[in-house]
């Protein structure tokens, strides 16, 4: 049996919701996926998590993506996208926290 290639994983996933052609794109993939996240973040949960952002989001565009897609530059596109997103909001909520923080001490 050959060896099929990411295009053709990714076409028999979203036309026939293959999960066994979607696990190997994952498998083949998230390598890539997590070490482009950890480096952005620096925290391996964190990076855990945009990994998995990155592999939802490819299952819900996967028949959007032409076939012409370099699929591990995009993986690594969304997984940048995803990593400053995660950052924006983790830093959100600390300025949140930060803010309840000196509002709960003028309170005191």
């Amino acid at each position: 049996m050959r060896l099929l290639d990411d295009v053709e994983l990714l076409s028999a996933y979203a036309t026939q919701r293959s999960e066994e052609a979607f696990a190997t794109l994952v498998e083949r993939h998230v390598s890539l996926v997590y070490s482009s996240a950890l480096r952005q973040v620096l925290d391996p949960h964190l990076a855990e998590e945009i990994t998995q952002a990155v592999f939802i989001i490819l299952a819900r565009k996967a028949g959007s993506l032409g076939r012409e897609t370099v699929l591990a530059g995009w993986l690594c596109r969304t997984a940048r996208f995803a990593a400053c997103n995660a950052l924006k909001a983790e830093h959100r909520r600390q300025h949140r926290e930060q803010e309840a923080y000196m509002e709960s001490l003028l309170h005191e």
